[in-house]
């Protein structure tokens, strides 16, 4: 059966180590609430026996009394008046409205003697405590005020040590230097449980001040050292009395034989269900049931704070560690969140907030959708029910995220769920942006597209006019006629043109390098004197600058005239003009190159600009794949339609 539960409400530390220590004798367990809304939780989800109150860190007592009142059937509540420290004054029974207040001498007997009106069976199960000679068992409810007053003084004296104290060591040296200095023991040492060894082993804090050699190990389970085990076993106390011949019967026989020791007792150091270790207290004389009685209380303080400073260890590293994880969390270049399960934002760290725009306070709580589209959202949603389902622990996304001004921003998103004990709490998303390694992917390609259009050139348009060439070389060879020799230099000019365009791409690769005003009409003309136009025309309507790549842009126009020439015929007319402004805005919005050849399918000329229609076996080389490369360099649009006259007809919108 479990025992009672004192719950303890204290934002004061030395006023709880008190009221822990006054209730160290009672067969109790103090748990412990620091602020009234834990002490409420406390009691709404564990059942507690008893309340002590601080009502002088505790703010509003009456509304804390009313609430344990009519949340527990009848729980006995105390209220704590005293100032703190060793000389903490105790308590009025607030269930009875009294207004008596005690010494902490009495508290003990307070509480328990309140708790003792349950009829409970709970509290009765937990009396028959600690064995003598493994054959006594002690039914009585031990107090300090039944000791004889060397002993009540050497326990008083210990308790009050043991206070503040924050280590093991520590709590070794009071227990051994208060304890031998009695008349009544002659030595004393602690010895620590190592559960995975399953080994005791005594602590040490000044090796100097020990009459005896104490380092040795002592192994449990083998039945060695059966006092030892005993005491790890039953965790209660045991006491042996032995002479010459059971020397082995207990830790370090020998030499407490030969320093006249004849009893010794082993406590265990426990609480609840972790065993620290064992306190060894070794007597000249037979120890006498008050002695035992010093020794229970002793080692029941020292359990208490030796779990007080495990459990301080524990929180301090959970502390350190939560605090690393802070650290790594807030520091990380990556965008960090944790949503609940519903998708809102729980927490998040400086680099989300920086990437999107919002302050910390303006993305939590908001759902997931304040950043996500829903098709991002839904993706989303879809992996975290794989991974519960599947088992998973992580998968990655890409997704686009909205900032607070409305720009987008390529993301990479690596998921985990949160599945502490088997229920879904939420995810955890890292967050990484992607848009330079978008723009290397995207560059990528358009290398890649080039290095593609290069093989079909290669394997079509040198093909073409070399086979064109070969064959009127043949003719020429057999006949002599120079008619075919024209036709050789025709096709040898055309590979020509080839090769330099696809020189100007492999060389040039950026298409806009250096910008500068340049005039429309002066370029144009400069184009049109580049490409072989015997018979064909052009007209500038109008003219005005542009700031542009002026190498970059006279390639732009000399394809232009020459796909004209080409396929519109050697007589084509080319017009070089602007474009209309849009309505209501008056200004200019790019030029044209139009002429009044054949014109272009409107089939084609949605496709006009792909290299791979370009360099097929319409003929039209990659000439109009380098005024697309050129266009986007400079950051215009180019669409192909049909002219007034039924020509082709290119304009670039600036």
């Amino acid at each position: 059966m479990s025992r009672p539960r004192v719950l303890c409400v204290s934002s004061d530390r030395s006023t709880r180590a008190a009221v822990t220590l006054s209730l160290t004798d009672a067969p109790v367990d103090v748990v412990i609430a620091q602020r009234t809304d834990y002490a409420i939780e406390r009691l709404e989800r564990e059942p507690i026996d008893a309340v002590v109150i601080d009502a002088r860190t505790v703010v509003n007592v009456a509304s804390l009394v009313d609430t344990i009142e009519s949340e527990t059937d009848q729980t006995p509540t105390f209220v704590h008046w005293g100032t703190g420290g060793a000389d903490v004054a105790v308590l009025g029974e607030v269930v009875a409205r009294a207004d008596e207040t005690v010494s902490v001498d009495r508290l003990a007997d307070a509480v328990t003697r309140r708790i003792r009106t349950d009829p409970s069976p709970d509290f009765a199960s937990d009396t028959d405590s600690s064995a003598i000679d493994t054959e006594v068992k002690d039914d009585r409810q031990l107090s300090i005020r039944d000791l004889p007053d060397d002993l009540r003084r050497m326990v008083s004296i210990v308790r009050c040590r043991l206070v503040d104290v924050t280590s093991p060591l520590a709590v070794e040296r009071i227990l051994r230097e208060e304890i031998t200095a009695s008349d009544r023991f002659s030595v004393t040492w602690v010895g620590e449980y190592d559960r995975g060894e399953r080994t005791i082993v005594p602590w040490l804090s000044n090796p100097d001040a020990e009459e005896w050699s104490l380092q040795r190990t002592f192994v449990i389970g083998g039945g060695e050292h059966p006092l030892l085990e005993r005491a790890v076993r039953t965790r209660e106390l045991q006491v042996q009395r032995y002479d010459a011949d059971s020397l082995d019967a207990v830790p370090f026989g020998d030499q407490a034989s030969d320093h006249g020791v004849r009893s010794v007792a082993v406590a265990p150091l426990a609480s609840n269900d972790e065993l620290f270790g064992v306190l060894a207290v070794y007597s000249l004389e037979s120890i006498s049931e008050r002695e035992v009685d010093a020794i229970r209380m002793i080692a029941a303080t020292a359990s208490h704070v030796l779990e007080t400073i495990v459990v301080r260890g524990q929180l301090e590293q959970q502390s350190r560690t939560l605090h690393r994880y802070e650290r790594l969390v807030e520091t990380a270049g990556d965008g960090m969140c944790v949503l609940d399960g519903s998708g809102h934002f729980m927490t998040v760290n400086d680099a989300l907030v920086e990437m999107t725009g919002y302050s910390r306070e303006g993305l939590l709580a908001e759902h997931a959708s304040i950043l996500l589209d829903d098709a991002d959202l839904d993706a989303a949603t879809d992996i975290i029910h794989s991974l519960l389902t599947d088992g998973g622990n992580t998968d990655t996304l890409e997704l686009t995220l909205e900032t607070k001004t409305g720009e987008t921003i390529p993301c990479e998103v690596q998921i985990a769920v949160l599945v502490p004990d088997g229920e879904f709490h939420g995810s955890v998303g890292v967050i990484r942006d992607v848009t330079e390694r978008k723009r290397r992917e995207r560059k990528l390609h358009e290398r890649n597209e080039r290095l593609d259009a290069f093989a079909r050139i290669v394997s079509h348009d040198l093909r073409n006019p070399l086979g064109v060439a070969q064959g009127y070389l043949q003719l020429f060879e057999e006949s002599g006629d120079t008619e075919y020799a024209d036709k050789i230099h025709e096709g040898l000019d055309r590979m020509e043109t080839i090769i330099a365009d696809v020189l100007a791409i492999a060389r040039e690769g950026e298409w806009a390098t250096d910008t500068e005003p340049v005039d429309l009409e002066s370029i144009a003309h400069d184009a049109w004197d580049h490409v072989s136009t015997p018979r064909a025309t052009l007209s500038v309507a109008d003219t005005t600058t542009i700031e542009a790549d002026q190498s970059r842009l006279l390639r732009l126009l000399e394809n232009c005239f020459r796909n004209s020439v080409e396929h519109g015929g050697a007589s084509v007319t080319v017009r070089v003009g602007l474009l209309e402004p849009d309505e209501g805005e008056g200004c200019e919005r790019g030029f044209f190159v139009e002429d009044d050849g054949t014109g272009l399918s409107e089939e084609l000329r949605d496709r006009l600009f792909d290299p791979s229609v370009s360099s097929s076996s319409e003929g039209l080389g990659i000439g109009l794949w380098i005024v697309r490369e050129v266009a986007t360099g400079h950051g215009w649009s180019v669409v192909a339609t049909e002219s007034e006259d039924g020509g082709a007809r290119y304009e670039f919108e600036t």
